[in-house]
């Protein structure tokens, strides 16, 4: 309900374009500490606890962002949703070790598609919202409405969710610092990543250029739409759940290209409809071309997701997964962050679409470096 439209929110508290850029980029930057923090985490005390600790920390920011009043306050609840990534790992981790390795395309496209079912409706409530409480309090009580459904589904995650890695005690570990373990898991992570295939590597690249194309746009699709192509809320709402049910049935119907192209092939065929999706995106003037966008986005999505975690699971062993995964996480966000300072710049002072075009660069680039993978 509230997430499509974040960086709407921002603006109606009174934040500059520059200033969301330095907002996203502060949230980026605490997120690659607790993603990184993660994945150690992950591998060290097990895959369940830091889920379920992390996850009711997520449920707090949204309370956190319904109860705020200004651009000032925006950096608690922001801090709070950032290091709650600490469990990105770990919950990625859970997938990978419970899907069996002859099932993991079907089981990743299926997951996924059950996971976006919420995108066909939830930003519609949040469009009718705005539309009729104005976009400050719409989007606010868009959070309060996450946060509920939140408490509701982390409370039966807690009940139920089931330990998929056992750690073996060390008897003989001294207590740290909190900077040694991030200094240690930043470095635990990279000797992972140096002893892996070399489709890990090239993966890892991908996934890193891709992230400063991701940096350059993502924050400022709202904003666009809404305050330089004039589409109405409760619009744009429609275009974001038309990829939301366009996602989610490609994601049960490519199950069986993904397996007849193979698990690169078809992460590749979606490294080329992303920078295609920006083109359309930049064009974009009217109603029915944001809904060609979206469309042609959730293409990409769905071929990709499921394609992506497969060549990642088959390639990383169990017991270093949480390191290399949250390297996975790390690595495009680390990029991403000075790309989303610079399209803060771009788009406030020299044009509102520039981002957007600039992002083609490294989206081809990193489709270049996955066809040689």
């Amino acid at each position: 309900m509230a997430n499509p439209y974040q960086t709407l929110y921002f603006s109606a508290l009174g934040a500059s374009p520059v200033t969301i850029g330095l907002l996203v980029g502060f949230g980026t930057g605490i997120t690659i500490i607790a993603t990184l923090v993660g994945g150690y985490l992950a591998d060290a005390l097990g895959r369940k606890i830091v889920v379920i600790i992390f996850s009711w920390l997520s449920v707090l920011s949204a309370f956190v962002y319904f109860l705020i009043n200004s651009t000032a306050l925006i950096i608690l609840p922001l801090t709070l949703a950032s290091v709650a990534a600490l469990y990105t790992p770990a919950f990625n981790s859970i997938m990978m070790d419970s899907i069996n390795p002859q099932d993991r395309i079907r089981g990743f496209s299926v997951f996924n598609a059950i996971n976006t079912f919420p995108s066909i409706f939830a930003p519609t409530f949040g469009g009718i919202l705005m539309n009729y409480l104005g976009v400050l309090h719409g989007i606010k009580f868009a959070y309060l409405g996450s946060a509920l459904f939140g408490v509701l589904a982390v409370s039966i995650r807690t009940r139920l969710l089931q330990e998929t890695y056992i750690v073996k005690k060390d008897t003989s570990a001294t207590r740290r610092s909190v900077w040694f373990h991030i200094k240690s898991s930043f470095v635990s992570g990279v000797a992972s990543i140096r002893g892996s295939t070399p489709i890990v590597k090239k993966l890892l690249v991908y996934v890193t250029l891709a992230g400063i194309g991701t940096g350059l746009t993502s924050p400022y699709i709202s904003l666009y739409v809404i305050d330089q192509l004039k589409i109405s809320p409760i619009d744009y709402s429609l275009v974001v759940d038309l990829a939301g049910i366009s996602t989610v049935v490609l994601l049960l119907i490519v199950v069986f290209l993904i397996q007849r192209l193979g698990a690169k092939k078809s992460t590749l065929l979606a490294s080329v409809a992303a920078p295609v999706s920006n083109v359309m995106f930049a064009q974009a003037k009217t109603m029915d071309e944001l809904l060609e966008w979206g469309v042609t986005g959730a293409v990409a999505t769905a071929i990709q997701t499921p394609s992506l975690a497969t060549m990642q699971a088959d390639a990383i062993p169990i017991e270093v997964r949480g390191k290399i995964l949250a390297m996975f996480s790390i690595f495009p966000m680390i990029v991403s962050l000075p790309s989303q300072l610079i399209a803060g710049y771009l788009y406030g002072n020299v044009s509102p679409v520039s981002p957007f075009l600039i992002s083609l660069l490294p989206f081809g680039a990193a489709a270049l470096i996955l066809s040689s993978a």
